[in-house]
């Protein structure tokens, strides 16, 4: 039996893939900051979806809240807090609201 090294040699056709462009300069901070506004006025709605069912008497206090939605205490007194910032504090992060261009 020969001790010489197996060699195996082959040919690969890479002719049909196809190269992602790269994207636009900016592109990835734009959707980034599209991401964060959404999120915003997501949070926006949900503070005052809370006070709704404080107001109303559905759930007893931001502690009950807080367990119906799986958060700390802090994170539904943190968002609780966006109602009662002044509606020029509203309209600023309903105004990130930018609708996305068509790709």
């Amino acid at each position: 039996m020969s001790q010489d090294p197996l060699r195996i040699e082959f040919r690969v056709e890479l002719a049909n893939r196809r190269v992602a462009p790269k994207p636009v300069p900016g592109a990835k901070a734009d959707r980034q900051r599209l991401d964060r506004a959404a999120r915003r006025a997501r949070n926006l709605a949900l503070a005052y979806w809370i006070d709704h069912l404080i107001r109303t008497g559905q759930v007893a206090d931001l502690a009950t809240v807080a367990r119906m939605c799986g958060v700390s205490r802090a994170r539904v007194t943190r968002v609780r807090d966006l109602v009662q910032r002044d509606c020029a504090a509203h309209e600023s992060i309903l105004a990130l609201q930018i609708s996305v261009p068509a790709q």
